[in-house]
């Protein structure tokens, strides 16, 4: 049985990145890699944690790739 992803707000969303609640708006206008909403319904729209993490990983640098 597959576990259900945890969906976030925008505000979460926001929290999430440490950014303001029109940030990830920008972000993902600027970035088609950033996850798009679902929308649930009219005025409901949110993000899949599990792809928000990934995003953020895509763009957070390996330690392999540090040398000293």
């Amino acid at each position: 049985m597959s576990r259900m992803q945890r969906l976030v707000n925008l505000a979460e969303t926001a929290d999430f990145l440490s950014v303001s609640r029109v940030t990830p708006y920008r972000i993902q206008n600027r970035n088609p890699r950033f996850p798009l909403p679902l929308h649930l319904s009219p005025g409901c729209a949110r993000r899949r944690e599990d792809q928000i993490q990934a995003h953020i990983q895509r763009l957070t640098p390996t330690m392999s790739n540090d040398r000293e």
